[in-house]
């Protein structure tokens, strides 16, 4: 609890200071008469006093005023920081809207680092009671980084520029293991997390969606030891071209279309 005694009350303050001009006033017209009545050393004291009582009136008025100033000042800027954490809370709450907005936008490329980041905030926030399966999907869409970046790597240390177009086959499974993601995200995001049949509904979605994405995995994983045996085969008179083809047609054929 705040001190009020800390300084003398300003009404008083200034009733003391009104008192002190009028002595002073006082003093000066009758300066003459005191000394002739009561002496030189009389008046002295006593004009010593009322300039003493005076200076410390008016010194602790403009204490008062100072801390009073300074209070006002705190006040103030305890004020500005808040509303300027209140306004910056709100812009990044905005920000962070837009962010999910385009993220879940289909009108372009969907970025699997992005979805992976959102699945992270729900697996460890609203939804932390499907943190295991929510995990689940999200290092799917990490195993098909793996897959893609093992791809480039076998492509590359084989020179085999001509089957660059099958990074483009690894593309459109990554995009439909996104947009698998996003409806599942959608669905969340309209759920209620504290609604057991809400939680069902989702749990429900989550395991189709992460049996969806083991099955496309499992294409892709094929493919890339298919091709490897490609690419060790080269110069051969083999069929595994025409292997090779057939695997990219599954795959392709199997993301078609298709939803949860």
């Amino acid at each position: 609890m705040e001190d009020k005694n800390r300084t003398p009350s300003p009404v008083l303050l200034l009733i003391v200071s009104g008192l002190y001009l009028g002595l002073t006033l006082i003093l000066r017209f009758t300066r003459d008469d005191i000394i002739i009545q009561q002496g030189i050393r009389f008046y002295r004291t006593l004009n010593a006093a009322v300039l003493i009582v005076g200076g410390f009136c008016t010194a602790a008025l403009l204490v008062h005023f100072l801390l009073n100033w300074n209070k006002q000042q705190k006040r103030k800027r305890a004020q500005d920081e808040e509303t300027a954490k209140q306004q910056a809370a709100l812009e990044e709450e905005a920000m962070e809207k837009e962010r999910h907005r385009e993220i879940l936008s289909v009108s372009k490329k969907m970025d699997s680092m992005r979805l992976r980041e959102v699945l992270s905030t729900y697996e460890a926030g609203a939804w932390i009671e499907l943190a295991q399966p929510i995990a689940k999907i999200r290092m799917q869409l990490d195993i098909m980084d793996e897959y893609q970046e093992k791809l480039v790597h076998l492509l590359e240390t084989n020179g085999a520029d001509s089957l660059s177009n099958t990074n483009e086959v690894l593309d459109q499974v990554e995009q439909y293991l996104c947009k698998n993601v996003r409806k599942v995200l959608n669905y969340m995001d309209v759920a209620d997390e504290d609604n057991e049949r809400d939680v069902e509904q989702v749990s429900l979605r989550l395991t189709a969606c992460h049996e969806e994405g083991q099955k496309q995995l499992q294409q892709v994983q094929e493919f890339l030891f298919a091709l490897a045996e490609f690419l060790n085969k080269q110069g051969d008179d083999d069929n595994s071209m025409d292997l090779l083809n057939i695997y990219k047609s599954t795959i392709l054929s199997s993301i078609q279309d298709e939803s949860l």
